[in-house]
């Protein structure tokens, strides 16, 4: 079995993990570091597109993030929406995916998803929401990614096609995870894996998985 983690802080020092490693598979700035001083366009790197000194970097990873909305934390929510959007153009420019990071902030979240209409799918990650909010963002076009900290209903409700699975900064193995989520939906962890393959290979674009 393959066991994919789709978000993760941590390099994979298992076998049979795949691991999308932020920093290394994934590319962004996060809206914790979304002050001046992190842009490239206040360093006078670049004027016409402000992230874009580093689109070859980008353009090597498998998606764009994680990025985002913080309401408790990080830059004004106004600066972390200007960055935030620089994201989402790089992404559409890339044909990139984005791994998007939400606190407090799923309205305004939202709002931008219905006006840039992006054609890249979004994961939402890390999410520990309640059921009504999982509805708006399955409505909304949204991937999943849920982690060890949960809402244990929202985790059944979600459609599998939808989900990801992930680690995020937590030291645990994905593989605990994975069991833990398959007894809690009450499925094989051997069909938890494939379907977490699939999900992987559409929300990528990647096919066959790495090895």
């Amino acid at each position: 079995m393959l066991y994919i983690d789709f978000h993760t802080h941590h390099l994979p020092t298992e076998n049979g993990v795949v691991a999308v490693v932020d920093g290394r598979d994934t590319w962004g700035i996060h809206p914790w570091r979304a002050y001046p001083q992190h842009l490239p366009e206040e360093r006078g790197e670049s004027k016409s597109f402000p992230l874009g000194e580093d689109l070859g970097e980008a353009s090597r990873c498998l998606a764009i993030g994680e990025c985002g909305l913080d309401a408790l934390r990080g830059a004004s929510m106004e600066r972390q929406e200007e960055v935030f959007l620089q994201h989402i153009a790089l992404s559409e420019r890339l044909g990139k995916p984005l791994i998007v990071h939400c606190v407090k902030a799923l309205d305004r979240l939202l709002r931008l998803r219905r006006e840039q209409k992006p054609t890249m799918p979004w994961m939402l990650h890390g999410f520990r929401g309640k059921p009504q909010q999982l509805r708006s963002l399955l409505d909304a076009g949204f991937y999943i990614g849920f982690g060890f900290r949960h809402n244990a209903e929202s985790l059944r409700l979600c459609p599998v096609e939808r989900l990801l699975l992930e680690t995020d900064d937590q030291p645990q193995s994905i593989t605990l995870l994975y069991r833990k989520v398959a007894e809690e939906r009450g499925i094989e962890v051997a069909d938890l894996c494939d379907e977490m393959g699939k999900n992987y290979r559409k929300f990528f674009s990647r096919h066959p998985l790495p090895l």
